[in-house]
C-alpha cells in the first residue's frame, strides 16, 4: 500500500476512534427534563399525564363507524359536487379498437 494511502487510512480511523457517547463529553448539552416539568406544570389534573380525559362532547360513534367502513371497504360514495349540470354530458363507454388493416 503506497504511504499516502497507508496515511489517509490511519488519519480516517484515527477519527472513528473518539468513540463513546457525544453527549457525555464535558461541555455539550444535556438533557435535564425541563420540557417535562413545563408539561407537567401546565396540567389542571396531575392525573392527566398518565391518562387523558375524553372530550366533553365526544362524538367517538360516529368516528367509529366510518373507520369501520373504510376497514370493510364498505365506502359511501362521494356526493356530486358539481355546482350547475351546464355542459355536463354522459361519457359513452369506450369502443373496442379497430381491427388492424381497417380505417378507422
Amino acid at each position: 500500500m503506497p504511504k499516502h494511502r497507508l496515511f489517509l487510512f490511519l488519519l480516517l480511523l484515527a477519527g472513528c476512534a473518539g468513540g463513546g457517547d457525544d453527549y457525555a463529553r464535558p461541555g455539550t448539552w444535556a438533557p435535564s427534563g425541563v420540557n417535562d416539568a413545563n408539561l407537567r406544570a401546565m396540567l389542571a389534573n396531575p392525573a392527566d399525564a398518565t391518562q387523558g380525559q375524553a372530550a366533553r362532547t365526544e362524538r367517538a360513534v360516529p368516528a367509529t363507524l366510518a373507520i369501520r367502513r373504510l376497514e370493510r371497504d364498505n365506502r359511501r360514495p362521494l356526493l356530486n359536487t358539481n355546482a350547475s349540470r351546464v355542459g355536463i354530458s354522459a361519457v359513452p363507454p369506450p369502443s373496442a379498437p379497430p381491427e388492424a388493416g381497417h380505417a378507422p
